[in-house]
């Protein structure tokens, strides 16, 4: 599956050279919302969901991607104002977000004591946003909180599970295709690297045609 990761111009030269993407800690992501998109309305749901919150963001962490390349709207948010770059990926298995227009309502079992997540139900707090985020397109990678890297973050490398295929450079980024070669250096797989542009007429972003695409690693597709 050919999935997208958009960033600054900054941390993704710092991915290709590193060969790794940065998993996020659901606390520090820029909905506030996270893993709480079950009703709250009554006390026993707030105490109920917000263990879950708290179990699920101690335990996991997330990195998210989205099927489409093209969207202004996204580049202007997570691309730097397109000046930043996009990363294609052929992904092993991602999970697809589901948007929804009302928090979702589950009846609670009050006889039981003390707060049991099951698999399903956290995997369902895990995916589901507000269907006003639906222009994203999610898809997302997880990972237990183990094997903490020095800096006291956690990585996935570039692999089986991420695959890097497409390196697609804003519209205002400064960097060029060589740049991109430099950084990506030897591949298994060909990475194929192009200039973004705005369309001209489609509110969308396109291929730049007067600049010629960049296949690294050629003989060994």
């Amino acid at each position: 599956m050919r999935l997208y990761y958009m960033t600054s111009e900054h941390w993704g030269a710092s991915d290709l050279a590193c060969k790794h993407l940065k998993f996020s800690r659901f606390d520090d992501l820029n909905d506030p919302f996270e893993l709480l998109s079950a009703h709250l309305g009554e006390r026993s749901a707030r105490h109920f969901y917000n263990s879950l919150r708290c179990a699920v963001a101690e335990r996991f962490s997330v990195i998210c991607f989205s099927d489409n390349w093209r969207s202004p709207v996204m580049w202007a948010h997570y691309g730097d104002k397109h000046k930043g770059l996009c990363l294609g990926f052929d992904v092993k298995e991602a999970a697809e977000v589901k948007y929804q227009p009302q928090r979702l309502k589950y009846e609670l079992d009050q006889t039981q004591t003390g707060v049991r997540v099951s698999a399903e139900l956290a995997k369902i707090a895990m995916t589901t946003k507000f269907d006003e985020w639906s222009y994203e397109r999610e898809w997302r990678v997880f990972k237990e909180l183990t094997a903490q890297h020095p800096d006291g973050n956690y990585y996935q490398e570039f692999g089986d599970v991420i695959q890097l295929r497409e390196v697609i450079i804003g519209a205002r980024c400064n960097l060029t295709a060589n740049d991109i070669s430099k950084l990506v250096g030897d591949v298994e797989q060909s990475v194929t690297v192009i200039k973004a542009r705005p369309a001209f007429q489609r509110f969308e972003v396109t291929r730049q045609v007067q600049v010629k695409p960049v296949v690294i690693g050629r003989h060994n597709a």
